[in-house]
């Protein structure tokens, strides 16, 4: 049956909205076009459109609102700008696929998902990392039973010399955090959803900062800190800006009596491959990055690592998955996968993990 095409504005023209987001609704493009890109940056929204041939393009994103009316809105600003882009979308009748984290506090993730309800529209958070290939065979033998009873697990985001230098990562103002909501909001979800979404009850953190506010003189590479095809027109980068944390660590208690223990950091002198993601079953483990089951066979101990096609995809095959998800739930033609309830337990903990590092005590999450 066919369908007229989504027209898709994109709100935020960073690195993520053009090495991912644009490429993502490019393989879509018998059921979707782009119409319009807006950045407070008037250069940033300049540059994407003459560079993927979008015809519109706007530093007010209000302003492409008001004039396009575009049926679906990537939002890839600023976390801190994910909140009144989100509202201000949905305001305008369109559906909403938003980067992670959701916002920068649970309080204003639940205002987010009412408006999308009173609109009447979907609003999606890109988690990404599980529509990629590895992930996906690691639910399918997660659900089968394969790890017995779990009861702990590691999730690790850990980059040796990883600051993202070309935009505003790095300040509170705009970020909310530092790795824990860039790259920690990932490898929780990531495990949450993995073994069956549990609800987070209480939350121990601890955050530092050691080494990326101060000039080490190293040479690193962009691809180093999550920009795998380099960011042009980069925001001058100044360490001495630097106010949030670098590493992040935190303790999560469960329901049911599972633990996560969290691990995030931008720099750290840490081995590289540090940082693997982990999950211990009564039946057998799962390690991911490559995606392994340690169990045991007859009288033996045996690593299994499944042949999974496509395992080494390339950077933004998880966005154009989440894309086409996202435009069939849009059509009726399936639920949306990343749930409000999930997102909102990993915001729940995540800002938590923050409160927790400011108080030195342990915070219990109210639901």
């Amino acid at each position: 049956m066919a369908h007229d095409k989504l027209r898709v504005g994109l709100i935020g023209t960073g690195m993520i909205c053009n090495i991912a987001h644009v490429p993502a609704w490019r393989a879509l493009a018998d059921q979707v076009e782009i119409v319009g890109a807006a950045d407070v940056v008037a250069e940033h929204a300049r540059g994407t459109a003459q560079a993927h041939g979008i015809p519109h393009w706007y530093d007010d994103p209000q302003r492409m609102l008001d004039e396009l009316r575009p049926d679906i809105v990537s939002v890839s600003a600023p976390n801190s700008y994910h909140k009144p882009w989100t509202l201000a979308a949905l305001a305008a009748g369109a559906h909403v696929l938003c980067e992670k984290p959701v916002a920068t506090s649970y309080r204003d993730a639940v205002e987010m998902y009412a408006a999308a309800d009173a609109a009447g529209r979907l609003l999606m958070v890109g988690q990404s990392l599980r529509f990629r290939s590895e992930n996906q065979a690691a639910k399918s033998l997660a659900e089968s039973g394969y790890l017995g009873d779990v009861y702990y697990a590691e999730a690790g985001a850990m980059r040796r010399r990883g600051v993202p230098t070309w935009g505003q990562f790095h300040m509170a103002e705009h970020s909310g955090g530092g790795p824990l909501y860039d790259i920690g909001v990932h490898a929780l979800d990531l495990v949450l959803w993995l073994i069956g979404s549990p609800r987070v009850m209480a939350v121990s953190g601890v955050t530092y900062t050691k080494l990326a506010n101060r000039d080490e003189g190293l040479v690193t590479s962009q691809a180093d800190s999550g920009a795998p095809q380099g960011v042009p027109n980069a925001r001058p980068y100044d360490y001495r800006e630097f106010d949030v944390e670098d590493l992040g660590v935190g303790f999560l208690r469960l329901e049911s009596g599972m633990t996560v223990v969290l691990r995030a950091s931008w720099a750290a002198n840490i081995p590289e491959g540090t940082g693997n993601t982990f999950i211990l079953g009564t039946k057998a483990g799962m390690a991911l990055g490559p995606l392994r089951i340690i169990g045991t066979l007859g009288a033996y101990q045996a690593d299994t690592t499944p042949l999974v096609p496509d395992r080494n995809e390339p950077f933004a095959t998880g966005h154009i998955r989440e894309a086409a998800h996202f435009v069939r739930a849009i059509r009726g033609e399936e639920e949306l996968s990343i749930k409000r309830e999930e997102v909102l337990n990993v915001i729940h903990a995540l800002e938590g993990l923050y409160r927790s590092a400011q108080t030195g005590a342990e915070v219990r999450l109210d639901w």
